[in-house]
């Protein structure tokens, strides 16, 4: 599987925090009168004396405070008195994604980065956080087509043989996939024996099945590299995503019967069966193949992240693969099922 580098600072969803923090952030003792701070604030780089933590005498994390709250704190009030103790903060394991959102989220100007043991290891701005999502949202927005963005990753400049080896795991692995689906139609080969009618209306459920599954993955991929999506939300996803695949396969169940009842020639289906018949078990299949097809596309590029993996290995041929082979599955064993057919064993 493709690996996403973690070399190109703010373009990858997985860089760790410390890349956005300021280089040297403002940190004033608690114990220091609030008349004081304002001297030395004033004293600071701009911008250094906008974001400010306060700490214990013993260098813990204590709160945040800003020039205006310890200018008003009047004389002989000390820092920590002023300071806001609930400030929202970070740890060093979050990623600068996290972080960024975190700020972006809660409006605000600055979040401290604090360790284990109370100790501020920085502070992310809110000029650093925003500049952060339009870097990544700007570098993802390829992602689903497959660009994903890496200066370093020059097609032209990338050589022949590593060209090769990036591609080759994911072409072989799609043939073996594609052995699959080669599979299930020759399992059900007596099936399509016994009614053509079914070869027939093979491709609109394969295709309809790639359509709402790359349209399900293009969304949600779109929605990870915006921001507004993350594993966590991998359940919100899914319900989400199955009350849309209902109406779809509602919509879609309408049109295939009808399309069965209208375009059929009555006299290809055999003695014992009807065209409703058919045309409801091939609706039937069609519907669920919807289901099925958008939940496979909204939950791979979810879970590709989760592993940390490109989002864009689910676009195209990947995810094709996937739910052509479900979807035979599912178009055979419903309209088998269904019609009563028999399936023979073949050599």
């Amino acid at each position: 599987m493709t690996e996403i580098p973690n070399d190109a600072i703010d373009t990858k969803p997985f860089e760790p925090v410390e890349l956005l923090l300021a280089a040297d952030p403002a940190v004033l003792e608690g114990t220091m009168p609030c008349d004081e701070a304002v001297r030395t604030l004033a004293l600071m780089d701009t911008g250094r004396g906008e974001h400010i933590c306060v700490t214990a005498p013993d260098g813990r994390y204590l709160g945040m405070v800003t020039l205006h709250q310890c200018a008003g704190g009047g004389a002989g009030v000390t820092v920590d008195r002023v300071a806001r103790r609930d400030h929202p903060v970070a740890r060093p394991d979050w990623t600068a994604e996290e972080a960024a959102h975190k700020v972006v989220n809660e409006g605000l100007e600055a979040l401290p980065v604090i360790d284990g043991n109370g100790n501020v290891k920085g502070v992310v701005t809110a000029l650093a956080a925003h500049r952060f999502l339009l870097d990544k949202l700007k570098a993802d927005s390829n992602v689903f087509s497959g660009l994903v963005g890496d200066p370093e990753d020059d097609y032209l400049k990338l050589s022949i043989w590593a060209d090769f080896r990036r591609r080759v795991p994911w072409i072989l692995g799609l043939a073996v996939a594609g052995l699959a689906a080669g599979y299930v139609v020759h399992l059900y080969e007596s099936a399509l024996d016994a009614l053509v009618i079914l070869a027939l209306y093979m491709p609109m459920v394969a295709d309809t099945g790639g359509n709402v599954g790359t349209q399900s993955a293009s969304l949600v991929t779109r929605a990870i590299s915006s921001g507004s999506l993350a594993v966590g939300d991998a359940a919100r996803v899914l319900w989400r995503e199955t009350r849309v695949s209902l109406l779809l396969a509602g919509a879609l169940f309408l049109f295939a019967f009808l399309k069965v009842l209208l375009i059929s020639n009555v006299h290809d289906v055999p003695e014992g069966l009807t065209l409703h018949g058919i045309g409801l078990a091939i609706a039937v299949a069609l519907a669920v193949q919807v289901v099925s097809a958008t939940l496979i596309g909204a939950i791979l590029p979810v879970a590709s992240l989760a592993a940390r993996q490109d989002p864009a290995v689910v676009s195209g041929p990947a995810l094709t693969t996937i739910v052509d082979v479900t979807g035979l599955l599912i178009y055979f064993s419903i309209t088998t099922q269904m019609l009563g057919l028999k399936l023979v064993e073949t050599g």
